[in-house]
């Protein structure tokens, strides 16, 4: 369970909560590709805790587009703090096969009087919140450039406390297109910008949609990508 070793890194559940949160999750579901789930208007009746693959959060506009509010990544859960029960703001999909467990809400009770098990929930919805802030400061200050540097360094942080990463190199499956979406950019700039990083020697393209990092300080110097802002309530 990656949302156990993000955690796990600073501050470790005793046994009897492990115990406790394994008994307490419901069986490991997959779905493909494009899948949603949940849809904007929904009432969340559960929570999804990503296991395997990406899933983006995004909202519907009277135009028929679909433009990313956020990644979901191994470790992540689904509510971003609103809350069992609340209707939600947007929509969850899939954008990679996906496999997640679920806590319904008699669970999610039973998990919350446990202390350790409450402050890693919050941990994350907190962690979902500075990551928002962020995304706010990309499409407000950043160049284009700037703005993909920091959303790479943002997803190799993420990967990396979820121990999905292997000396600089981590999934990264989203197209341009999406990285258009989530960026506020096109298509043009997106692919310009890409050309720009591995020119520069910060990156370079490996098989299997990953990325390697080839220098960190320089493509975290070149987004203004400050990793101890995900690490803050860990």
């Amino acid at each position: 369970m990656h949302l156990l070793h993000n955690f796990k890194a600073i501050n470790d559940l005793c046994a009897e909560d492990k115990r406790i949160f394994d008994s307490h999750i419901g069986p490991v579901r997959e779905v493909k590709k494009g899948s949603h789930l949940a849809r904007e208007g929904d009432t969340l009746e559960c929570l999804h805790l990503i296991e395997k693959g990406w899933a983006c959060r995004y909202k519907m506009l009277h135009d028929g587009s679909e433009p990313i509010t956020s990644l979901l990544l191994p470790g992540d859960i689904s509510d971003n703090g609103q809350g069992l029960y609340s209707r939600l703001e947007f929509s969850i999909k899939a954008i990679t096969p996906l496999r997640f467990t679920t806590i319904d809400s008699e669970s999610a009770e039973r998990l919350f009087e446990r202390p350790r098990i409450l402050r890693l929930f919050r941990a994350s919805g907190h962690i979902s919140h500075s990551v928002a802030l962020n995304w706010i400061i990309n499409l407000s200050v950043r160049s284009a450039e700037r703005r993909i540097a920091n959303l790479l360094c943002e997803c190799y942080a993420r990967s990396h406390a979820a121990g999905l990463t292997y000396k600089g190199r981590y999934f990264f499956p989203l197209t341009q297109t999406e990285i258009s979406d989530v960026l506020g950019l096109s298509s043009v700039h997106v692919s310009r910008s890409m050309g720009k990083i591995k020119r520069k020697g910060l990156i370079e393209n490996c098989d299997n949609k990953q990325i390697q990092i080839k220098n960190w300080h320089g493509l975290a110097t070149l987004g203004d990508f400050k990793r101890e802002d995900l690490e803050l309530y860990l």
